[in-house]
This record gives C-alpha cells, structure tokens and sequence, in this order.
C-alpha cells in the first residue's frame, strides 16, 4: 500500500492537490539502451513517493507467450526433463544460446533460437566430459575487462556446479570459458569448493565485477511437522572481478517470519536495473514440493525487500498443465525484444524430488519495458501521487510509461514548497487515448522543464483510469 501523510507540513502539500482542467499531448515512444538508467523511476517501493492518494499498488505478473513449452526435451538425449538452464545473446551470430542440462547424463548441452526464443535448433553437447564427471547446475555471461588470463579471449564465460565432479577434486563450483561462443571448457580446480548446488553469476557492467549468489551446503533441521528434515536454504552473495578470487559477502536473501513456514528461497537471478538490482527469486514451498517465482528489489545488491507482497510473479500453472508445478526463469537477466523484456522459463509438472521422472521443458514469457509495478487509478476519486524531490539544475524532460487509453494523466511541476511553477501545470500536459512504454510529456508546446532557483521540484501526477508504471527524469538532449 502507499505511504499516506507523513506529516502536518505534507498534509499542507495535499490541499494543491486538487483541482486542474487538462488538454491532449501526441505520444512518442522509445526505449532505454540499458537496463542500468539512474533515470529511470520504477514504483517498486515508496523510495521515490511523498504522498499518495487514490492509488493501488499493482505487481505485474509475467504474461505467458504461449500456453505449450517452446523447448521439450528429446526422449533420447533428454529423457523426459529439461534441467537447469541459461539463455544469453549472442550479438556476433545475431540469435538466443540456451545452455541447459537434463537429468540423465548430467551433461551441458547446447540450442539456439533465431526468432527470440519462439523455435530452437539443437546443437548437440556444449561440454566434452571424461568418465563418469556430471553437471547439476550452469550459468553463462558475458566477459568482463578484469578476468584472469584464462579467460582472456572468450566469447562468454559461467560457473558450473559439479555433482560428480573429476576424479581427485572435490564437488563444488567450477569456473568455465567458452572460445567459440558455444562449447565450454572447464578450469581445475574449482574456484568455490563446496558451495552450493544451486547457482546464479550476473556480470555488473557498473561496478565492472561479477556476483555470485549460491546456498550454503543443505544443514537438516530435525523436527520440523511434516516429518522429514528440511534443507535450509538462503542466498549467499560472493564478488569478485577476475571469476578466479572471490570475496564472501555473506547471505543477503533469506526466509523471515511473513514467509510461511514451510518456504525456503531456493535460488536468485540478479540483474541491474534502472537505479540498482532486480533478483528473480526461487520460492520452495517444501510442503508441497512446488515452486515459483517472486519479485526483490535492492538498491546496493545487498539489502534486499520483496516486492508486491510476496506474490508469485511468475505464478504456476492450472492443474493438468505442463507447468502446473514448477516456474523458475532460466539463470539470465531479461532480454529486450521490442517494447517487451522476454524472460524464458523452466517449467515442470512433477514436485520437486521426482528426480530422473521429473517433466520439464522450456517457456516463454515476457512483461512491459519498465513495467514491473504498476500503480493504479480507477474511475471514482482522482488518484494523486506527488513523487519526492527531482533535481531541476539544467533543462529536464519527462517520459512516462503509461496505460492511460481508456483514462487520462496529467502532471504539474511544483516547487519543493508546493507552488505551481509557471507554464508547467497539468491543464496543458493532459495525456488521453495513450497505451506507451515511452511517452514524452509536453505542457502546450514546451517538451523541457527549465531550471528553477531551488535547483529542484516535484512531481504531481493526476490520474483516472490508468496505469503508471514508471517514469525517466532526464537531461534535455541525453536521449
């Protein structure tokens, strides 16, 4: 829910927020070259919102592309489950890798798609592995400046975790390049020993670092009411900038007392996004052995909350379906496709142990550009959102990313002491019969917010039958 009035000097604020006559802007639309945009602002939290009134709060589920997987296992190669998997984009061939990796022979295999994810061409093993050596888990990125030598050339680079690991080495997390861009080799011995089975790695192109996030090795808690132990699983956070040298950050996820009992979080995809991290998290609910997919923000990949009470992002399917059991994103951050981030899946309908019977294959969803939370208005009382203070030393334009087709939005600039400033009221910057990830508000004619003396200004956004999901405050002419 949003924050109400804080305090009496906000409650003055509230009484210039009621009354405006509006006309129509032209729409544009355009998208952010980057995930990372210290412009961008999402309403994930009230970090950016002063007072509201009016508004609802809505996470945005994932929506499915298609009701059937768009990758099924080979009876042959596969057996009857896809395992843990990754996508990345390969710019130089211009298509989608799928890495994943199946419950029969533990071996890393290799699709690619050339029509984002919609079809998938096998590509037969990704790793040539000796004996009786076998991977449970693997995830690929890209290659940062600061790697080890080793590395120094490949296309992509990734972890794999080994559960039957080479003869004289121990289980554990083993670095991995791939020169090619498809086929990976292994680097002995393995750079994190003995962690945890389930893993993630996200390359920071900020901080110019990878993260690791893992679990700590399972610990049985004895006693607990469904009759068997439970694996205590949390999310433990390793950095480093060479994938060789890894610094213990400790665990930044974990189940607390709002989760019910019987919740573990089984895993964590991280990427940045607009002021600092988005995670996918993995959500087991031990007692019925299925799992799903929550939300997290964090604004230094550390703290992390939950965002949009707990609820699933990426709900599980109806009884009988493919996915009726299981829903987790492949181990990578979105990929942008239009004005829609795709986000394929793995989904399953067995429970969680079924081990070599599991049935498992690969989704796709997506979800709007931006558009992870939305707040809403309805057709009764105007909803009002007056946002905290935005900086107005240069020339400013505002972009919204709003669903106001069948409403309207209208937004004033005032002074961080509530006057209107003048010639940027709501009554010229009406916005109708607009549905766009990027629209460009305009006050009359004016597209730019000039400078003003305080050096800073809010927002006041007006709104009847519509949906905000986030807005950009940017220089004039950074775009």
């Amino acid at each position: 829910m949003m924050r109400n009035i804080r305090n009496a000097a906000a409650a003055v604020v509230l009484g210039l927020l009621l009354s405006c006559c509006y006309t129509s802007a032209s729409a544009e639309s355009r998208l952010a070259g980057s995930f990372h945009d210290p412009d961008l602002y999402l309403f994930v939290n009230d970090e950016h919102v002063l007072l509201s009134a009016g508004l609802a709060r809505v996470l945005q589920p994932l929506r499915r592309e298609w009701s059937e997987p768009v990758f099924l296992p080979d009876p042959v190669e596969d057996g009857t489950a896809i395992g843990y998997s990754t996508v990345a984009f390969d710019r130089q061939m211009n298509e989608l890798k799928l890495w994943y990796l199946n419950y029969t022979d533990w071996r890393l295999r290799l699709a690619a798609s050339k029509d984002h994810g919609k079809t998938w061409i096998r590509r037969g093993q990704a790793i040539t592995l000796p004996g009786n050596w076998g991977i449970d888990n693997a995830s690929v990125v890209a290659v940062g400046p600061g790697v080890d030598p080793w590395f120094a050339g490949a296309r992509f680079v990734g972890i794999a975790y080994f559960n039957r690991p080479p003869e004289g080495f121990p289980s554990g997390n083993y670095a991995m390049r791939s020169m090619d861009g498809e086929r990976f080799e292994i680097q002995l011995p393995p750079v994190l020993p003995e962690k945890g089975d389930r893993s993630s790695i996200t390359y920071d192109e900020v901080a110019g670092r990878y993260s690791f996030f893992t679990r700590p090795f399972s610990q049985a808690i004895p006693g607990m009411p469904w009759g068997f132990d439970i694996r205590l699983r949390l999310v433990r956070m390793w950095t480093g900038e060479d994938l060789v040298h890894w610094m213990d950050r400790g665990v930044v996820l974990r189940h607390d007392d709002d989760d019910p009992e019987d919740v573990q979080i089984y895993g964590a995809q991280v990427f940045r996004y607009g002021k600092g991290f988005l995670a996918f998290l993995e959500i087991l609910h031990q007692a019925i052995e299925r799992m799903d997919t929550q939300l997290a923000w964090s604004a230094d990949g550390l703290k992390w909350e939950r965002v949009g009470g707990r609820r699933p992002m990426l709900p599980m399917g109806g009884e009988g379906a493919w996915d009726s059991h299981f829903v987790v994103p492949t181990l990578n951050a979105p990929i942008p496709n239009g004005d829609r981030l795709l986000v394929p899946y793995l989904g399953g309908s067995t429970k969680h142990g079924s081990g070599k019977s599991h049935k498992k294959a690969i989704g796709l969803a997506s979800i709007r550009r931006d558009g992870w939370v939305s707040l809403e208005a309805g057709r009764g009382t105007e909803g009002v959102l007056l946002t905290n203070p935005v900086p107005l030393t240069e020339p400013m334009r505002l972009d919204l990313n709003v669903n106001a087709f069948s409403g309207y939005v209208a937004v004033d600039v005032l002074t961080p002491e509530g006057a209107p400033v003048e010639g940027y009221t709501g009554e010229s910057s009406r916005v109708e019969k607009v549905d766009a990830v990027r629209h460009r508000v305009a006050w009359g004619d004016r597209r730019t917010v000039q400078p003003i003396r305080s050096g800073a200004c809010l927002l006041r956004f007006k709104m009847k039958q519509g949906s905000l999901f986030s807005f950009r405050w940017s220089k004039a002419g950074s775009d």
